[in-house]
């Protein structure tokens, strides 16, 4: 019942500013009122699970937003990468926050859809994690089991990074590698699929597996614990994540100026701080990275 209320008041509040109506008020103290009130918005943004880092980064994110802009916030979580972009096709959400360009490009694609890339935020190399007694990927036997994504992109992403760790060679010129493209594995490595949330949990049961980012923490993992760490370099650019709208986010007039002051949040050296604080620097701020 609460949320009905909400979303209520926010419908309300939205025609009315679109409305374009004047009330003229006896006191300017209460046109400043009114006006305040005409230009507050709530803006919901879909992200994954958050965990302490992200709370703490869309908390100053968060606070820059309403100070500035009058914006207030409403996070939407998702528990796995199949469900934020549906969410902001289908007018549900307002943006969303959890994705790097390659997984944009490729779900566009496959869903006939246009979403958008706004901002840059992020970029977090793919790291390798293992429980067994090994220290770096020289050491996996043969027959390993590697567990990866299975979302496509995450997928092709994981065997590019065995390819450049040297454990596997793919088809030149494939975009979206799949086990069937590796051409050479001296190991006989076996990969095994699992959707991305569930690589982790996985670690009892396999040699190896890469564990984006999003849920290190939740895992109990530590971010240098890794056995390898995906390079980044100027072919990097795909896996920068980005924040995303709907194909037409600029013609609401209030809702584009209120991304644009989520946006000025987000880039803030406060949250460049808090990016290098919570992943021991193992995520870079992407909105003024140089790629070589």
């Amino acid at each position: 019942m609460e949320n009905t209320l909400k979303k209520t008041a926010y419908v309300s509040l939205t025609v009315l500013a679109a409305s374009g109506l004047t009330f003229i008020a006896p006191a300017v103290s209460q046109t400043n009122t009114a006006d305040a009130k005409a230009k507050a918005i709530t803006i919901k943004v879909g992200v994954m699970t958050m965990n302490d880092e992200d709370k703490a980064e869309w908390k100053v994110i968060s606070q820059y937003a309403k100070k500035h802009g009058n914006v207030k916030l409403r996070f939407v979580q998702f528990t796995d990468y199949s469900q934020p972009n549906r969410a902001l096709a289908d007018g549900d959400i307002d943006i969303n926050a959890f994705q790097h360009y390659y997984f944009l490009d490729n779900w566009n694609k496959e869903n006939n859809a246009n979403l958008k890339p706004i901002a840059k935020t992020v970029i977090a190399p793919l790291r390798l994690y293992t429980k067994k007694n090994y220290k770096s990927v020289k050491d996996l036997p043969k027959n390993a089991q590697i567990a990866i994504p299975n979302d496509a992109t995450n997928e092709g992403r994981s065997l590019v990074a065995l390819q450049t760790a040297g454990l596997i060679k793919l088809k030149k010129g494939v975009k979206l590698a799949t086990p069937s493209d590796i051409t050479s594995n001296p190991k006989n490595i076996k990969i095994v699929l699992v959707e991305a949330s569930q690589t982790a949990r996985s670690l009892g049961s396999v040699d190896a597996a890469f564990v984006n980012n999003t849920f290190v923490p939740a895992a109990g993992l530590k971010f240098n614990s890794a056995i390898y760490v995906e390079p980044v370099n100027k072919a990097s650019r795909k896996w920068i994540n980005v924040i995303a709208a709907r194909p037409n986010y600029k013609q609401n007039k209030s809702k584009y100026a209120a991304y644009k002051e989520i946006i000025k949040g987000y880039h803030e050296k406060k949250i460049k701080r808090l990016i290098k604080k919570y992943s021991g620097g193992t995520s870079l701020a992407a909105w003024d990275i140089k790629l070589k």
